[in-house]
């Protein structure tokens, strides 16, 4: 497992203690492009469009958002792909966020009854809501911890961010509790679909459940796809299916892959993208100073936050390297480290998980900053973590 040992822009020492992550203590209302926030609780009210969809807004306890879509859909007997969204929130927090619905009229949205879900508003709308169609999201994020001047601790560090902080990619990109999704990203972008699929299935440093830890050590040790295809707990769906293949198709590590969901495979391809970018902010917070290198440019910002799609004179743009890349001088030491070349993330024997590549705020503003009552306050751009700014305001720093 590596090391997320990443620079911090703050050399003061952190607050410690740790985030309270349940749902009542963990808030995330998302920012509409307009600004608009989606409040906890606030009825939203807006005039419809003519069009085959319909915008809503959900408030969620507890629910992840593909499982809230789920249950949302099942209640109104349709299929869940009539479903988008603008952005994904995790299970344990109360969410705020804009979905759509294609060919639903927006009075029986408002009608559906699931607990711990709540539509807040529905109108009609002549497109649907994409990824990405949010400015950003707003965070209330309780932390415990030892007493004593932690707020005054905690608003001198953020003096000194002078609001920005480095734009990493937070540690749930990487896994939730076996943190090595990156790891599996890079044995496949190497084209080594055995040791990916065997990390896949038999690492367990982080792993919870005594069941599946067993599991994954048998099968380490006997190398027997049907026998572990039996002892693999039930809940282990995505292992299971390549288990499933490999009984019958012994050695056939790219269709086990590929018995996976796209966004599945995506997302180890994507974790390794995002590492190598932290490295390499990292690297450049660590040297003091982000200046523009060659193939970066400046975005324009709206509401305070990067729109980096669009050019300007705001946030500097780095590179998450992909098959497009033309790496500079830091790319490619990068990528000569890891003895892979931009052409590598174009997989051919898995077509659909080459990834192009794409840029990224290298630094990231927060707004809205406060720490009282053990609080935390801010809002972030889209794409942005909170445990990547939070992470500024508790940890030691000892290595500084």
């Amino acid at each position: 497992m590596r090391n997320f040992d990443w620079a911090y822009l703050s050399p003061s020492s952190g607050i410690g203690g740790e985030i309270k992550f349940d749902a009542e203590s963990f808030l995330v209302e998302e920012i509409m492009q307009d600004g608009t926030v989606l409040e906890k609780g606030k009825r939203v009210e807006r005039g419809g469009e003519e069009g085959r969809f319909s915008h809503f807004v959900v408030q969620k306890s507890d629910w992840t958002t593909a499982a809230a879509v789920k249950e949302i859909s099942r209640r109104l007997h349709v299929g869940q792909s009539r479903f988008d969204y603008a952005g994904t929130k995790d299970k344990t927090a109360v969410s705020v966020q804009l979905m759509s619905a294609f060919d639903i009229p927006p009075e029986k949205i408002l009608a559906v009854r699931v607990k711990d879900i709540e539509i807040l508003g529905a109108w009609g709308a002549a497109e649907k809501v994409k990824m990405g169609d949010l400015l950003g999201n707003r965070f209330t994020i309780g932390w415990r911890g030892e007493n004593g001047d932690v707020e005054g601790r905690a608003n001198a560090i953020h003096l000194e961010l002078g609001g920005k902080f480095p734009n990493y990619f937070g540690p749930q990109r990487f896994g939730s509790t076996r943190h090595n999704t990156h790891i599996i990203g890079e044995m496949l972008v190497a084209r080594q679909f055995e040791e990916a699929a065997m990390e896949f299935l038999c690492a367990t440093a982080g792993e919870l459940n005594e069941k599946s830890v067993g599991a994954r050590k048998a099968l380490g040790e006997h190398m027997d796809f049907a026998r572990a295809l039996r002892e693999f707990p039930a809940h282990l769906r995505p292992e299971r299916a390549m288990l499933s293949w490999l009984a019958r198709n012994a050695n056939d590590f790219v269709g086990a892959f590929r018995q996976l969901p796209r966004p599945t495979l995506l997302m180890f391809v994507h974790a390794f993208q995002s590492y190598l970018f932290n490295e390499m902010v990292s690297e450049r917070v660590k040297g003091g100073e982000v200046a523009p290198e060659e193939g970066e440019y400046f975005c324009a910002e709206m509401g305070g936050f990067p729109m980096v799609e669009e050019k300007g004179d705001a946030w500097l743009c780095g590179r998450i390297i992909g098959y497009e890349t033309v790496p500079n001088a830091r790319e490619r030491e990068i990528l000569d480290k890891y003895g892979i070349s931009p052409r590598d993330f174009k997989i051919k024997s898995v077509p659909e998980i080459s990834s192009k590549g794409a840029y990224r705020a290298l630094l990231a503003p927060y707004v809205g900053f406060s720490f009282t009552e053990n609080k935390f306050r801010f809002s972030l751009p889209s794409g942005s973590y909170a445990t990547s700014l939070l992470r500024e305001f508790m940890d030691a720093k000892a290595s500084l």
